[in-house]
């Protein structure tokens, strides 16, 4: 079938010689909704301010990787079900956002990047739009090396709850490692994620290699899986794609995928998937 999934305005600025700027981005796809929402206060390379509603820097692929960046059409199960993206496992359907405040930085600057880069963060928890509708809050830590150009190791750290049965909370902290090799003709990604929801052991893997072509040809593959101590969701899938770019402003993407193994229970015992 044909759907539109995403229908974006964007509007963004700065202040004070760039030490501010901010950013409104509103979905029309569906019901209108704000997708971000944020200001950012930079004094330092080492030390950043944002305040508002965005993405949430827990892992790469999820704050990195934007629809107009992002290498295939489909985000990875990663993405898809451990970083607020899906009510399936996450209780929250919030594209990966949330409302909340983080410091962030870089160290040991060399020719245009930083060696060393942190995210550390305290959100609502509880999606986007929103009031904050618990007493609980989603910490996040994460830090990004980059020993040469174009290599980034990553890891990240959160504490979160996640909602079931309505009003209850159920613990569900996740970590994530990943690295990424991003030069001019190669890209290679590749991250893993653990998470425990309840005590339900949840792992998710992906591993994607492409070429940059002259302009405006990419191929690119990737392998993934998730799967759970439940066995509420066990999937492997392969996906091969193209992305044609024959201008600045148009973008074409096609993908094939093959999925296994896909079997989804509800094994929760009255959680509301």
């Amino acid at each position: 079938s044909f759907y539109i999934r995403r229908a974006r305005v964007s509007l963004s600025g700065n202040a004070a010689k760039e030490k501010i700027d901010y950013r409104l981005q509103v979905d029309f796809a569906g019901s209108p909704k704000i997708c971000d929402l944020y200001v950012r206060y930079k004094p330092l390379n080492e030390l950043n301010l944002q305040l508002g509603q965005y993405k949430l820097p827990f892992s790469l692929e999820n704050e990195l990787y934007g629809p107009t960046k992002f290498e295939f059409i489909e985000y990875s199960y990663l993405t898809t079900y451990l970083v607020r993206n899906n009510k399936f496992f996450d209780g929250i359907s919030a594209t990966g956002r949330d409302m909340g405040f983080q410091l962030y930085g870089g160290f040991i600057e060399r020719e245009g990047y930083n060696i060393i880069n942190y995210n550390v963060g305290i959100f609502n928890g509880s999606g986007i739009n929103g009031m904050d509708n618990n007493t609980a809050k989603d910490y996040i830590g994460r830090i990004i090396i980059k020993p040469i150009k174009g290599l980034s190791i990553s890891g990240s750290y959160m504490y979160s709850e996640t909602s079931y049965k309505g009003n209850e909370h159920m613990v569900s902290p996740r970590w994530s490692v990943g690295a990424i090799y991003d030069v001019r003709h190669w890209i290679a990604r590749a991250e893993f994620a653990q998470a425990n929801f309840g005590g339900n052991k949840t792992n998710a893997f992906y591993a994607l290699a492409g070429y940059h072509f002259e302009k405006p040809w990419s191929v690119v593959a990737r392998y993934e899986f998730i799967n759970d101590d439940l066995n509420t969701l066990n999937e492997d899938r392969i996906t091969i794609g193209g992305v044609y770019k024959p201008w600045k402003f148009l973008r074409l993407q096609l993908n094939y995928s093959y999925t296994m193994n896909k079997v989804i229970k509800d094994n929760y015992n009255g959680i509301n998937l």
